[in-house]
């Protein structure tokens, strides 16, 4: 089995494949970036545990990192519990696309990894819209070119600076525990209408049917500027919220970026 590990600002997600193209098991821990070794291989062997799993399941293991303090950490923390060195991605491996912009090395890889895994499923243009602490689209043409994108503030971390800075609005809604606690609330409880008739309809009116008209109306700027019809695929737990609410997204896939770590390690490996 190949093991991908996807650290992000505020999680890190790991994903065990085997033959098939989804994931076996999937496992998630929030970002310490004060973690130790010890804890993270306790973690590990914990996980594995519960899926029936153990370190000479994994034959190999796919690291991308967004938050350099930990890349070594997990890098080291790895080779000594796999007995194997992880594959680092980094902008010049052999990713499946081309980078068509300024700085590619400014970049975060888990943006490459996702448009990695849109050209993997797509032969015209592609985004990969992630919504995580910030919210990346992720943007392929038909060539197989990454040309950049757009990063938008994440909508947990416009909802928590509005929160911060309305402190009064944050007691009389429960919109802000209910984003951290469950999207399912979201998810049973729509906003029904943009006008809302107290505070919390309000703001969870500005909040999520504010942000699908952001989703919405970037996809609509970068499909006007492609002048080509585009696949758009949604990744991460805010996605799960925000796709039955347009139809500019085509498809939610929560291991898009997993995906695409495994599609960059089998392109530079040669390992099948």
């Amino acid at each position: 089995m190949l093991l991908t590990i996807d650290i992000g600002n505020s999680s890190i997600v790991m994903g065990a494949f085997g033959d098939g193209d989804a994931p076996a098991a999937c496992w998630r821990l929030e970002t310490d970036r004060h973690s130790s070794p010890e804890t993270l291989r306790r973690s590990l062997h914990q996980f594995w545990q519960k899926s029936g799993l153990e370190a000479n399941d994994f034959e190999g293991a796919a690291l991308c990192s967004v938050v350099a303090p930990l890349t070594e950490l997990w890098e080291g923390m790895l080779g000594e519990v796999l007995e194997c060195e992880p594959l680092v991605l980094h902008h010049r491996m052999e990713l499946g696309l081309t980078l068509d912009v300024r700085n590619p090395e400014q970049v975060g890889m888990d943006r490459l990894a996702d448009a990695a895994a849109v050209r993997d499923r797509s032969t015209g243009a592609a985004v990969a819209v992630d919504f995580g602490t910030a919210t990346t689209f992720n943007v392929v043409d038909e060539t197989g070119q990454f040309l950049g994108g757009a990063i938008a503030p994440g909508l947990v971390t416009a909802a928590e600076s509005l929160k911060a800075c309305a402190p009064a609005l944050a007691e009389l809604t429960e919109v802000f525990g209910a984003l951290h606690s469950s999207s399912n609330e979201f998810e049973s409880a729509p906003p029904f209408s943009a006008i809302g008739r107290d505070s919390d309809e309000a703001l969870r009116s500005g909040i999520i049917l504010g942000y699908v008209g952001l989703v919405e109306g970037l996809l609509a700027r970068i499909g006007h500027e492609l002048d080509s019809p585009i696949t758009v695929i949604a990744t991460d737990g805010i996605g799960q919220i925000i796709t039955p609410l347009t139809g500019s997204i085509d498809q939610y896939d929560p291991w898009l970026t997993l995906s695409g770590i495994r599609t960059v390690y089998l392109l530079n490996t040669g390992n099948e």
